[in-house]
């Protein structure tokens, strides 16, 4: 909430006392001139002057780095198939993304953060007119959170929902749809996550596990079930059933 708040407000500033709608395009388009230079100076080495991720880093990075111009991103707090929020694009600028070469740039001043947002959004001819999603609700996680009954529904769902094809019995991801996968929409080989390895690449709280679990990951074979826990059967699928998955996936968590 602090970080929408932020936004909100800053490009508020931004755009405040502006005396015609002309003058408050101007005031944006400025935001956006100083977020260029800020992509300018940090961001062209891997993601390329076009945005399209070919910058002349990217050859060398295992994790290729992310095409702003197709308008598809993993990381989101809105459902499958649309366009992140202003907040989403912020965190991850500002937390960068584990296990990847995107490193966290929290130390930017906020402004100069706020504005390289507005200036990405730019490199998607279509983010004007599609908009933004509207963010999934994510509810407190239940007490029950890690009790053994909790871990073991999860286990039944991650069964159930087939979550083994891809990330094996085990949750390794080596299940035997693994080495069957196509190429994510940018190209790249699929690999089914490791669970046993920490933290996902969205971000670590258990908030961020449900979210990934709610909206799926765009471009690749990792599906949403937003739709499947947002209507509990009674049969298959019970009220809660979410927080349960989650509570599994981070059972099988081995630190290092």
């Amino acid at each position: 909430m602090r970080t929408r708040w932020f936004i909100g407000l800053l490009v508020a500033s931004v755009i405040a006392g502006a005396g015609s709608s002309g003058y408050a395009q101007d005031r944006m388009d400025g935001l956006r001139d100083e977020g260029g230079r800020v992509y300018a100076r940090y961001c062209v080495g891997c993601h390329g002057e076009q945005g399209d991720g070919q910058g002349p880093a990217a050859s060398m990075l295992i994790v290729k780095p992310r095409d702003f111009t197709s308008g598809v991103f993993k990381f989101r707090s809105t459902p499958s198939g649309s366009l992140p929020t202003d907040e989403d694009l912020y965190k991850i600028i500002t937390r960068g993304v584990y296990r990847t070469s995107m490193p966290d740039w929290g130390l930017l001043p906020e402004r100069e953060r706020v504005a390289l947002v507005e200036y990405l959004k730019a490199f998607y001819p279509r983010w004007g007119e599609r908009g933004a999603g509207t963010p999934i609700f994510i509810p407190p996680p239940p007490s029950s959170l890690g009790a053994p009954a909790s871990v073991e529904r999860g286990h039944e769902l991650f069964e159930l929902l087939e979550c083994t094809a891809c990330h094996g019995e085990d949750g390794r991801g080596g299940g035997p749809a693994a080495k069957t996968l196509d190429p994510d929409v940018w190209g790249n080989p699929q690999k089914p996550f490791d669970f046993t390895k920490g933290r996902l690449k969205g971000g670590p709280t258990v908030q961020d596990v449900y979210r990934t679990f709610m909206t799926g990951i765009d471009g690749t074979a990792m599906p949403s079930y937003g739709d499947i826990f947002a209507e509990p059967d009674d049969e298959y699928i019970y009220e809660g059933d979410a927080w349960n998955l989650v509570a599994y996936i981070l059972s099988l968590r081995k630190e290092p």
